[in-house]
């Protein structure tokens, strides 16, 4: 069914006035951005990074912007981002800041090389981080070497923009 758009006419308080609105595509301006939480670019920062066996390498200048994209844009799969770094000393501190707003909470996992979890951060602010070893997320004493962060929608849906930000 093909629908044709008119202007539409409402009646103001005063006999005689009117108001013309024209939805129609010809009226609406083409040159206006999309409303999205996200572009492409962020969408695409290091990808393929899908898994904590294809973990994309990041060091502490890799800070992003990326995103957490929709479904849609992702094949029809929830996106989870897998980072893989390297400290040379511990404690380190691993994380990502984003402007929390509805439908947009992140969270993160930090993992040994191995695949094996070693803490997550489940906040609901503007950051999420992990510091190993530490209590407030927990996270046990680990020696220097590789790991793994995963950022992911905290509620599945959510999607966002964030930063990284990965220990020297």
């Amino acid at each position: 069914m093909v629908r044709e758009c008119v202007p539409v006419v409402i009646a103001a308080l005063c006999p005689g006035c009117s108001l013309l609105l024209d939805f129609s595509d010809s009226a609406a301006p083409h040159d206006a951005a999309i409303d999205a939480v996200y572009t492409q670019e962020q969408c695409d920062y290091k990808e393929p990074n899908d898994s904590t066996t294809e973990p994309a390498v990041v060091t502490a200048s890799d800070m992003g912007p990326a995103a957490i994209c929709a479904p849609a844009v992702m094949g029809g799969i929830e996106d989870h981002d897998y980072y893989k770094f390297t400290v040379a000393t511990v404690p380190f501190t691993v994380g990502i800041t984003f402007t929390n707003r509805p439908g947009g909470d992140l969270d993160i996992r930090v993992y040994e090389a191995n695949g094996v979890l070693l803490g997550q951060s489940r906040g609901f602010g503007d950051s999420e981080s992990v510091t190993c070893p530490g209590s407030s997320p927990a996270c046990p004493s680990v020696q220097p070497g590789d790991f793994i962060l995963e950022v992911f929608p905290a509620v599945s849906g959510s999607v966002n923009t964030y930063m990284l930000t990965i220990p020297n």
